[in-house]
This record gives structure tokens, C-alpha cells and sequence, in this order.
């Protein structure tokens, strides 16, 4: 089974790369928000537990394709350290008990290019950023250029890339 996680911050176009690798790829998408939005429902986000619930949703989900059979997983994360660190432990754990091959993604793009398709009408009614404040608020809290420790990672910008192109350009990097 092949490992695809796919990082970098909110915005800057994690999903819809990951989707379209996973369609060509006949693999399964499982974007870190489901977990983020069901465990912000249940515990609240940043309460004590928070990041250990989380965890569980995305292990048990990879868990079960997995167990499933699935020829490969594309994973959409935010990335922070060093609060983040929990999270990736167990998932290199998980890669490692079950012998999966991993390949980490960093995207990045140019903050002009970042404000424009947070602000696109293709993020509008979802639950994710929208504005351009909560976007520069939300980069300057967190540093989204730190490298997951323990994983080599290709770094991608995408400045200029269309969607297809980044996954071309992810599907040459990673190895099958």
C-alpha cells in the first residue's frame, strides 16, 4: 500500500491536489479536517484531549483501509510543530507496523496566490478560512514552513502550478 500525505496550511490548496491524486491513482482520500471538525464537535477545539481524539479518528480510518485492501491513502495535513509531533508519531508508528511506503508533500505558494484562493468563491460555504485576515492571522501564529521531523519531505510551490500539474509534478517525486 502506498502513503501519500500531502501538507502545508489552510488554503493553499492541499485537497484539491489530493483529490485529483487520489482519482488517478485509485486510491482512497482521507482529508485531516473530517477528523479536525468531528473532534472540534466532541471535545472543542483546543481543549485537553483534543489533538488525542483526533488521532484516533485518522489512525482508525487507516486503520480500516488498511484492512481494506486499498492500494494507497492520500492524507491532507496542517502541519504545525510542535504541536503536531503527537499526531506523526503515530502515524510513523502505523506506517511502520504495517510496512507501508510513505512519500510527504509540503506545499507552498506565494502569499498573493494564498489570498486569492482562500478568498475564491470555491471555498464559500465550507467550514474552512475565508477571509484574508483570519488567513495572515492565522500564518503568523503558526509556522507552517517546519519540516515533519522523522520524514523526508519534496516541497512543492505551487505559485504557478494548476492542479493537474502539481500532481504530475508530485506523481514524478514520489516514489510507487
Amino acid at each position: 500500500m502506498k502513503f501519500v500525505m500531502i501538507y502545508g496550511p489552510s488554503g493553499i490548496g492541499k485537497e484539491s491536489i489530493a483529490r485529483e491524486l487520489a482519482k488517478r491513482n485509485g486510491w482512497k482520500l482521507f482529508p485531516q479536517h473530517l477528523a479536525f471538525d468531528i473532534s472540534s464537535a466532541v471535545i472543542g477545539f483546543g481543549n485537553d484531549g483534543f489533538e488525542r481524539h483526533q488521532r484516533k479518528i485518522c489512525l482508525d480510518a487507516f486503520e480500516t483501509i488498511a484492512e481494506d485492501s486499498a492500494s494507497g491513502i492520500v492524507f491532507t495535513f496542517c502541519y504545525v510543530s510542535p504541536s503536531s509531533d503527537y499526531f506523526i508519531n503515530g502515524l510513523l508508528d502505523f506506517l511502520n507496523r504495517h510496512e507501508i511506503s510513505a512519500d510527504f508533500v509540503h506545499l507552498e505558494c506565494e502569499l498573493d496566490e494564498h489570498i486569492r484562493r482562500v478568498t475564491s468563491e470555491g471555498r464559500k460555504n465550507t467550514n474552512k478560512i475565508q477571509k484574508k485576515e483570519y488567513l495572515l492571522d492565522y500564518l503568523e501564529k503558526f509556522d507552517f514552513a517546519a519540516k515533519i521531523p522523522g520524514a523526508n519531505s519534496t516541497v512543492l510551490d505551487t505559485t504557478n502550478l494548476s492542479v493537474l500539474e502539481s500532481v504530475a509534478k508530485i506523481e514524478a517525486s514520489i516514489s510507487t
